[in-house]
C-alpha cells in the first residue's frame, strides 16, 4: 500500500518521542543481568546497560536536548563498558554536531545502518489471508521466549540463562507480545507497547523455514490495529537498510522519517 501520510511539522520533536519510546521499552525489560544498574539520561536520551555482551547495551537519542560533554561520555563509557563489553551510542541527524567527532575521537566506529519508519496508526490494513496473529495467553510465556530465539538467531536458546532474555521481554511492564499463527502453528513472534502515545513496533522475527509467505506483514498489520485501539498517534519501528523487513514495512504504509547509525568502541579501544 502507498505511504501513508504522517505531517511532520518539527522532525526533531518527533526524534525525540520515538527515541524515549524505544529507550522506555528497553528501560522496562527485567533482564537479569541489569538488576540493580539503573539508566543514565544523558541531553535528552538514555544509556542502558543489559549486560555485557547484549547489543540492546546503548545509549539511544543521546544529544536530542543539548551537547554531551566529555564528562558526559566518560560517565556513559564507565556504565556501558562494565564487565569489558563494547560501547555502543546511536546517533541521528538531530544529535548535536559536535557528538560524532567526539566519538570519532575516542575511537568509536560505524557498526551498522538504521532506518527508523512511522506512520499513524489509521487507516488499518486488512488482515492477512490464512494467518492468524494475536496476544500471547496464559502459560504460552514460554513458547513465546523459545521461538523468539528459534526465529532470530535460527536455533534454539542455549541456556535456561539465555532463555530468560526472552522471558525477560514478555514479562515486561507495557508490552503486548504476539504470536503469527499458520495452520494453526505459531511460527513468528512481535512486540509492541505505548509510549507517550507513541507505539513501537520491535522483535519481529519469523522462524527462517517459513519466511516469505507474508507472516510479518501480517504482524504488523494486526500491530496497528493494536495501536489504533491504544489510542496512539505515531506508530514506529526501525530496521537495517535493504531488508525483507523494510520492504514489508514499506508495504504496510510506513515511510523512513530518519537514519540512526549505531557507533561502537570496541573493548580494546584506546584514546
Amino acid at each position: 500500500m502507498p505511504a501513508t501520510s504522517l505531517p511532520v511539522h518539527n522532525p526533531r520533536a518527533l526524534a525525540r518521542r520515538i527515541e524515549n519510546a524505544q529507550a522506555e521499552q528497553i528501560d522496562r525489560t527485567p533482564i537479569p543481568s541489569r538488576q540493580g544498574v539503573p539508566s543514565l539520561r544523558v541531553a535528552g536520551g538514555r544509556a542502558l546497560f543489559l549486560g555485557p555482551r547484549s547489543p540492546y547495551s546503548a545509549a539511544v537519542g543521546v544529544g536530542l536536548d543539548g551537547m554531551v560533554s566529555l564528562m558526559d561520555l566518560d560517565r556513559i563509557e564507565d556504565l556501558l563498558g562494565q564487565g569489558g563489553g563494547a560501547v555502543r551510542i546511536e546517533l541521528n541527524p538531530f544529535s548535536e554536531p559536535s557528538l560524532s567527532a567526539k566519538l570519532g575521537a575516542r575511537g568509536y566506529r560505524v557498526e551498522r545502518f538504521l532506518q527508523v519508519w512511522c506512520r499513524p496508526p489509521s487507516p488499518v490494513p486488512p488482515p492477512v489471508s490464512g494467518v492468524e496473529v494475536r496476544p500471547v495467553r496464559p502459560g504460552e510465556e514460554r513458547r513465546w521466549a523459545e521461538l523468539f530465539f528459534l526465529a532470530y538467531l535460527g536455533r534454539p536458546a542455549s541456556s535456561e540463562l539465555e532463555l530468560a532474555g526472552g522471558m525477560g521481554i514478555v514479562r515486561t511492564r507495557g508490552n503486548t507480545c504476539f504470536l503469527v499463527l499458520q495452520e494453526g502453528e505459531p511460527r513468528g513472534v512481535g512486540v509492541a507497547s505505548v509510549t507517550d502515545g507513541v507505539a513501537l513496533l520491535s522483535a519481529d522475527a519469523v522462524v527462517p523455514l517459513f519466511r516469505g509467505r507474508g507472516l510479518q506483514l501480517a504482524l504488523i498489520h494486526a500491530r496497528l490495529a493494536w495501536a489504533a485501539e491504544q489510542g496512539a498517534d505515531v506508530v514506529t519501528a526501525s530496521t537495517e537498510p535493504a531488508t525483507a523487513s523494510q520492504r514489508n514495512y514499506e508495504k504496510a504504509g510506513f515511510r523512513c522519517v530518519y537514519p540512526k547509525l549505531v557507533m561502537v568502541r570496541p573493548p580494546d579501544a584506546s584514546y
